[in-house]
């Protein structure tokens, strides 16, 4: 029989909402979930959004109107400090 062993990944995404500290939350429940790495999705919204590009629909019905994609998107960027602060809970 041939053994071998599985890594499991918890995708976390962008569900930090920005804050290090619902981050480290997130690394703390994959963990005691079992998982061996979590990934996370990190950008600055201003590299990577158009200042102009219009949201989607389903942004549009759930958000403030007068407020654009690329705002929106950017409460979700993490501190680029964010690794430094994690206290060692991770490896970025």
């Amino acid at each position: 029989m041939i053994m071998c062993s599985i890594f499991i990944i918890a995708e976390a995404s962008v569900n930090h909402n920005g804050s290090l500290e619902m981050a480290v939350q997130l690394i703390d429940v994959a963990v005691a979930a079992g998982a061996d790495a979590v990934k996370f999705q990190t950008f600055k919204a201003e590299k990577v959004i158009a200042g102009n590009a219009p949201k989607a629909g389903y942004q549009k019905e759930a958000t403030d109107s007068d407020e654009s994609q690329q705002e929106l998107v950017k409460k979700l960027d993490l501190d680029e400090t964010a690794p430094a602060q994690s206290s060692g809970q991770a490896r970025w």
